[in-house]
């Protein structure tokens, strides 16, 4: 257990996009629970499948909306309730100091184009594989990728199982990407790695294409 559970990191202002990528995000799954063609079928609809890139016809009996709709919509639908709760808690202590440097319209760019690489990254690996995916947790990456350089001595509140302990942000987010590495060769097949690798490096390689000068230090 290697869970952030908040940040000593201030805002200048309030993380509108941040809030309503949270609120798209909750308001989508309620609708994957409570759709009447049933959980399955509207996550697997609006999933992104990396067969579908080449025009290869998915197993799914339900049928999928186009990719490259679909390399958009799938950040917007979750597997389950605590993929979308972890993603969620993530976003928000993450997004909001990231939103806080850049302007509104650059994050929101940022967050789906580094969304889009992760899924791209996942069919790469995955070409031929009629697996979906979904989730927010490849651009939410690339949020934690900016973050790092953006605040490296930020003091992030961790829950480590038993206990809880504070550390910078140079220290926590290498430690998770890592332990994406490390699960990329030896961790859960339901949870598409390569995704959160290639969001964080697109964020670290990317954010300083959308961070603009507020006439603030930070930390």
């Amino acid at each position: 257990m290697f869970i952030p559970y908040k940040d000593e990191n201030p805002t200048g202002r309030f993380a509108v996009v941040t809030f309503l990528l949270i609120i798209a995000n909750c308001a989508v799954f309620a609708g994957q629970v409570f759709t009447p063609a049933g959980f399955e079928a509207a996550t697997s609809r609006f999933a992104f499948n990396p067969v579908s890139l080449d025009g290869g016809a998915a197993g799914s009996p339900f049928p999928a909306i186009g990719p490259l709709f679909s390399l958009v919509s799938y950040m917007f639908f979750h597997g389950g309730l605590s993929h979308l709760g972890f993603n969620m808690l993530f976003l928000w202590i993450f997004g909001n100091n990231v939103e806080d440097r850049m302007t509104r319209g650059g994050y929101l760019l940022f967050y789906l184009i580094t969304g889009i690489i992760a899924a791209l990254a996942f069919a790469a690996r995955t070409p031929d594989a009629d697996v979906p995916l979904v989730g927010a947790s490849g651009a939410i990456s690339a949020v934690l990728g900016a973050y790092l350089f953006m605040f490296p001595a930020a003091r992030i509140h961790v829950w480590m199982l038993f206990f809880t302990m504070r550390m910078p942000a140079f220290v926590f987010l290498p430690i998770w990407f890592l332990l994406q590495i490390s699960g990329l060769f030896g961790g859960a097949d339901s949870i598409a790695w390569i995704s959160h690798i290639a969001g964080f490096t697109a964020g670290v390689l990317l954010y300083k294409l959308f961070t603009v000068d507020r006439g603030r230090t930070g930390q």
